[in-house]
């Protein structure tokens, strides 16, 4: 039996993992879906027969996925981007279903940005998202992932907007005022959240 889920969600750049990492300082186990799908759910047979069956064998590199094809075809296109979540979501649900029956009795966060999306949320007691401003989330992924401009704001296009976030979640964390804001803002959440669950 686990003993709390916590979603945490947001669009990209806006600082999930840096939230992830103050709850883990606390004691939360953290799953990072993102880092799930590719590390697990991209390497699993299946998941690049279907990848292949659905965009194309050229989106395929041996027994790998092309990350660059596939990234060409769905960054900035909706339709392609909402294709692909289609096409690996179910693996996506079992792997995580899997983690949480390895992880029983544990507070759990799920780091998931496609948490509403994937009907992970319904699994969680409490949702939390992370937003910015776009000139930070945009900032944010220029230096992460080494994208250029335009490539970080066809990701960023793609993606919801802040209300789509707040409008579904318990808490809000604002990321536009630096990271000890940020910290302030998580450590005021995960008192509540820990003072609810005696």
């Amino acid at each position: 039996m686990i003993d709390l889920i916590i979603g945490l969600t947001g669009f990209s750049g806006a600082g999930k993992s840096t939230v992830a990492s103050i709850f883990a300082e606390y004691g939360f186990t953290v799953l990072n879906c993102d880092k799930l799908v590719h590390e697990q759910v991209y390497r699993d047979p299946q998941v690049l027969k279907a990848v292949a069956a659905a965009f194309g064998r050229d989106c395929l590199q041996g027994n790998a996925l092309n990350r660059a094809v596939l990234r060409a075809r769905t960054l900035g296109n909706p339709e392609e981007t909402a294709r692909l979540n289609q096409t690996v979501m179910p693996y996506i649900l079992n792997h995580i279903e899997f983690f949480l029956s390895e992880h029983s009795g544990r507070r759990i966060l799920l780091d998931a940005p496609l948490l509403f999306e994937s009907g992970l949320h319904h699994r969680c007691d409490k949702v939390i998202c992370v937003v910015s401003s776009q000139k930070e989330a945009l900032r944010r992924i220029i230096r992460r992932d080494q994208l250029t401009p335009e490539e970080a704001r066809r990701r960023l296009s793609s993606q919801h907007s802040a209300e789509y976030y707040t409008q579904r979640s318990d808490y809000i964390i604002n990321n536009n005022e630096g990271i000890s804001a940020l910290r302030k803002q998580a450590l005021e959440i995960l008192n509540q959240i820990n003072d609810q669950a005696l």
